[in-house]
């Protein structure tokens, strides 16, 4: 794994954090796949949050996603986030997310979820948002409401939502947690 973030502070008021992840997970020899617990996933309160956790990817693969368990051996993500004072002890945040996960055993029978150099940009997902935070002493009470911007599993050419197709409810995501994201 590697992973970089850097805050640059205004003011007191004003923050911009970002953050880079790239992960990538090989089964032992005498192992086919990854642990199941070993795996990467992405999507929820600390991922790209325009979707549910484990509910992106892997890839462009879209059969069969009734089950939220989305996991894989390659992770790449990238975040920025505007945090800002409002009042009292709230907060607010602008940000931008973007990466998927994807699968290195080529005998993965997921349609579009294996790692391919030449289309691997193509497979990434792009969500937005706002977010509240409630700041205490002791905790930071974290409400973010994401959208999909650009989603992997649509056909190719259709990916980016704004200008093929009208929002919907199921492109919003609501995302409650303790702590900031990264």
């Amino acid at each position: 794994d590697f992973e970089y973030r850097y805050g640059y502070r205004f003011d007191k008021y004003n923050l911009i954090a970002t953050r880079a992840f790239l992960g990538v997970a090989f089964p032992f020899v005498n192992l086919n796949v990854i642990p199941f617990e070993k795996r990467y996933y992405t999507g929820g309160a600390n991922g790209i949050r325009g979707w549910q956790v484990r509910t992106l990817g892997p890839g462009s693969y879209t059969e069969g996603k009734t089950d939220p368990n989305q996991s894989a051996d390659i992770k790449i993500e990238g975040n920025i986030e505007y945090r800002f004072k409002l009042f009292w002890k709230l907060e607010s945040a602008i940000f931008l997310d973007a990466g998927n996960i994807w699968a290195i055993n080529t005998n993965d029978n997921r349609a579009g979820a294996v790692f391919d150099f030449n289309r691997f940009y193509d497979e990434i997902a792009v969500g937005s948002g706002l977010g509240l935070r409630l700041v205490t002493n002791y905790f930071i009470l974290r409400a973010d409401v994401g959208v999909k911007l650009r989603d992997p599993s649509s056909p190719s050419g259709e990916r980016w939502i704004p200008g093929n197709r009208s929002f919907n409810y199921s492109d919003l995501n609501l995302n409650i947690a303790i702590g900031y994201p990264f």
